[in-house]
């Protein structure tokens, strides 16, 4: 039996927390976007072809979005940590053995599980997010955390290039993984200290009540401390029980989040799938170097960071803490830059790569406020890691749709056709946020719930640590 997540009050624990965890995502992408630095050596050196790079990528993305959703399930089951050192490792050692390949079905096979055990990684960490950190530090923290991704994407790029520039391809997937196994080695220890910090000093929450745990939380009521204590540990089985009978599927359409898996494809699609191909559109429409394309790439990344930062504000100041409002302003900002961009994309590069960033930046707040933050809202029903995975899984099947399906309407089409189709999926997106833009997503208490509240007597009450 696992032990309990508690909840953590001291602001120097939670923020050790937050580096291991921001730590351990940072060195996943190392592990992650090395393919795509060391694909243009590997195909000059004819050991895949063309199609075969791609082919490989793509079953990444798949293995990958498919990882999310079935982590996501058993990361709300298993003890976090260990998942997140598994994970980390795992991915580690495959890098390790992708340097030492050379066939095109083995170096597909193993950068599929690649795929799958990094994405044992995310989950986890959305839940230590959700028990461990207060209400105010895990919003902050899982907006932050969206500074890996740039991060983690230059430290690949240019992790990469040294290597192939000294040693060749094949050290790019070496020095990967000792990256990724130091870390996840550092992150393990660091778990530990503030996992054992927790159960003396936390507290284990149960549906607004809290569980004591040491000396550190008093009730207001002593009185009622028999019953209260009474309450949370029967709430607490209930809970368990609940979360582990309630369908997966039933919780999707009694939250209503079914109805969002238009904008969360859509904007898989945009965030990743449209960035994987902007060396090569810029490239052709504008016969641009290789060496300026790939520069435009790596600065989107630096540019995307501020969309989770203008999420964060967004959703705080002008939108009562509401996900899908909050996704309907920034899909709007899309939507224009995609009008201008169809409508004078040959006009100017600088003009081009400005509206490309806008776009990919308000792909990065959509990406935080339904991975990062709507998943929250579910942490009573015991499925934060369930509903981020599902969230992710589903965007990055987006992204992995798009990967291919980009390189095909090109390739009949044009550039003006493809741009048009991405405009189109963007404002479709839009109209279904609209739409959705007063509903609330989370399951409602039940009946049976509610009576117990009334029968404890603690109907509309909240009993608070001090």
């Amino acid at each position: 039996m696992q032990k309990k997540l508690n909840r953590i009050y001291d602001g120097h624990m939670q923020a050790l927390l937050f580096w291991m965890c921001w730590l351990v995502y940072f060195a996943s992408y190392i592990g992650r976007l090395n393919y795509s630095s060391a694909m243009p050596a590997m195909i000059g050196g004819s050991v895949i072809t063309a199609s075969q790079a791609g082919f490989i990528s793509m079953v990444y993305f798949f293995a990958y979005g498919a990882g999310q959703f079935l982590n996501g399930m058993l990361a709300d089951r298993l003890h976090p940590g260990k998942m997140i050192f598994a994970g980390l490792f795992a991915s580690g050692l495959l890098n390790l053995v992708m340097g030492f390949l050379s066939g095109f079905g083995m170096m597909a096979l193993f950068w599929c599980a690649n795929g799958y055990t990094q994405a044992m990684i995310w989950p986890p960490i959305m839940r230590i997010f959700a028990k461990m950190m207060t209400e105010e530090r895990k919003v902050k923290y899982c907006v932050h955390i969206t500074s890996t991704m740039a991060v983690g994407t230059l430290a690949s790029y240019l992790l990469s290039a040294a290597m192939i520039a000294a040693a060749g391809w094949r050290f790019v997937f070496y020095a990967a993984a000792v990256c990724m196994c130091g870390a996840a080695l550092v992150f393990w220890r660091g778990f530990a200290k503030v996992e054992a910090y927790s159960m003396g000093h936390g507290a284990a929450e149960a549906y607004g009540g809290v569980v004591e745990c040491g000396n550190v939380v008093e009730y207001e009521e002593r009185a009622e401390r028999g019953k209260v204590i009474e309450y949370e540990e029967r709430a607490e089985q209930g809970k368990t029980a609940d979360a582990g009978s309630m369908p997966f599927g039933r919780l999707l359409t009694a939250s209503g989040l079914l109805f969002l898996l238009i904008p969360v494809v859509v904007h898989g699609v945009l965030k990743d799938g449209v960035t994987s191909w902007v060396p090569t559109y810029i490239s052709e429409t504008f016969m641009a170097s290789p060496t300026l394309s790939i520069l435009v790439t790596t600065m989107l990344p630096v540019i995307n960071l501020t969309g989770a930062y203008a999420a964060q504000f967004m959703y705080r100041r002008f939108f009562q803490k509401h996900e899908v409002k909050t996704a309907s302003f920034f899909f709007l900002i899309a939507t224009g830059a995609l009008v201008l961009l169809w409508r004078f994309s040959a006009v100017n590069m600088f003009l081009t790569a400005g509206l490309l960033s806008v776009i990919t930046a308000s792909m990065m707040a959509v990406n935080t406020l339904f991975v990062n933050l709507l998943p929250l809202h579910f942490e009573k029903e015991g499925r934060v890691s369930t509903v981020s995975g599902f969230l992710n899984a589903m965007a990055y099947l987006g992204c992995a749709i798009s990967t291919y399906g980009i390189g095909v309407l090109v390739q009949h089409v044009g550039w003006q056709v493809t741009i048009f189709g991405w405009l189109a999926m963007t404002a479709a997106a839009l109209a279904v946020c609209f739409i959705l833009r007063k509903r609330v997503f989370t399951v409602k208490m039940s009946m049976k719930e509610e009576t117990f509240h009334e029968q404890m007597g603690l109907s509309g009450r909240r009993v608070q640590p001090r």
